[in-house]
């Protein structure tokens, strides 16, 4: 199947991409108290529609529209059951609504544009790369210079971007622990970066050096464990699928001889990180949920609480109340069994295309894929915007991977 673009992109596609830049580089959607993400969607939208109103072989098909009816008939649905019930304010409900109408819509939009041949999946692939090296480079710099000046950086982020933009904290060394949200996309963007066989990212090797060491640089200033297990298993799949097995084993012997030879000056770092009185409480916080969550479900485990439901004995955010690190516990919570398995058809779904491909790469994209889906059991990544650029990264990359011609060579390699 062609997928090269028939013609020059359109104006409407280069607002999808600036959309999807900003999903993932600004992480509320706010700088300096204005909001960006609403006016870039609101112009996104009306471009879209004047461009498919223009061209009836664009319009969506009708299986199409049986996916967004069914798909804003549920969110109907389980916003008024948390409404008659009296299990969630309004605000919340809508709250709610508007994270996940953002996800999967804005993935949506990345698939509807690349079955059309509007876009690349490099043209998908690319504005999130860039998103997320232009954070880490920020995040980067903003510690430099406040290091110099012996500024606070995290009140300084907060005043640009929010004060609900990150998770801060004092590291090691002077260094301040900076996690965005979105930080966790910096593993999937390495395994672009580093396996071009697969995205089809074509950079100079200076770029593509200078841009892993931002995200992984960055990574390690988020200081949590699951992004440094992501990354480390992202470079690691992207340099066997690429056979790349002597820079693997140079990566090892230099994180060896690292460990050996300033064991002292990293053991503060690892110790407390994995065996700090704040990873405990951090861990007993998520045993509370567990608990508590579990309860709830037990009590409306068919349909749930509704949009925008929390647990009155655990509420980890005053202004998203219905937001959890256990987030698949508390999406359980709030849709039922019966919601759950409508969002895991919805993921299938999304899927579809590496399922059908027969690259022997493909092992690998999938558990990428299912870790990303398990980051919804340390905290809430998967409904906002940037996982919503996120979603619609990964289903440029099965796209792309199911057209990929599986040559014996390539095949070799990954044996």
């Amino acid at each position: 199947m062609r997928t090269e673009l028939s013609h020059r992109k359109p104006l409407v596609a280069w607002l999808l991409q600036a959309m999807l830049m900003i999903a993932v580089c600004l992480p509320t959607g706010s700088i300096f108290g204005l909001n960006v993400k609403i006016p870039a969607f609101a112009l996104f939208a009306i471009a879209l529609a004047m461009y498919v109103a223009s061209r009836s072989s664009k319009w969506i098909t009708a299986d199409e529209f049986i996916f967004l009816a069914l798909f804003t008939a549920g969110l109907a649905f389980w916003g008024l059951v948390a409404i008659f019930r009296g299990q969630s304010e309004t605000s919340q409900v809508f709250l709610q609504l508007k994270d996940i109408a953002s996800t999967v819509i804005l993935a949506w939009l990345c698939l509807f544009f690349l079955r059309r041949h509007l876009m690349r999946p490099e043209d998908v692939i690319k504005p999130v790369v860039y998103g997320i090296v232009a954070l880490a480079v920020m995040k980067i710099a903003l510690i430099t210079i406040t290091l110099a000046l012996k500024i606070n950086p995290i009140q300084l982020l907060g005043n640009i971007f929010g004060d609900d933009a990150l998770v801060g904290g004092s590291i090691a060394f002077g260094l301040s622990r900076i996690e965005f949200s979105s930080d966790i996309l910096g593993s999937f963007v390495l395994f672009a970066l580093l396996c071009p066989s697969v995205s089809g990212l074509r950079f100079r090797r200076v770029t593509i050096a200078f841009f892993s060491l931002a995200v992984i640089a960055s990574g390690l200033l988020a200081f949590a464990r699951y992004i440094w297990f992501l990354e480390a298993f992202a470079i690691f799949a992207a340099t066997i699928i690429e056979g790349r097995f002597k820079l693997l084993v140079l990566a090892a012997l230099a994180m060896i001889c690292v460990g050996y030879f300033y064991y002292e000056e990293l053991q503060p770092v690892f110790e407390a990180r994995f065996f700090s009185d704040q990873v405990s409480d951090s861990d007993l916080i998520r045993m509370e949920q567990s608990k508590a969550l579990v309860t709830a479900i037990e009590a409306r485990p068919l349909i749930g609480k509704g949009l925008g439901a929390h647990v009155n004995a655990v509420i980890r955010n005053s202004e998203d109340q219905y937001s959890y690190e256990l987030q698949w516990l508390s999406l359980t919570m709030q849709f039922g069994f019966a919601g759950i398995v409508a969002i895991l058809l919805m993921i299938a779904a999304s899927a579809r295309d590496l399922l059908a491909s027969h690259h022997p790469a493909k092992l690998w994209l999938l558990a990428l894929f299912v870790l990303w889906l398990l980051s919804g059991w340390t905290n809430p990544h998967l409904t906002s915007s940037f996982a919503g650029a996120t979603f619609g990264m990964f289903m440029a990359l099965f796209f792309k991977l199911r057209y990929l011609p599986a040559s014996g060579q390539e095949a070799n390699q990954l044996v």
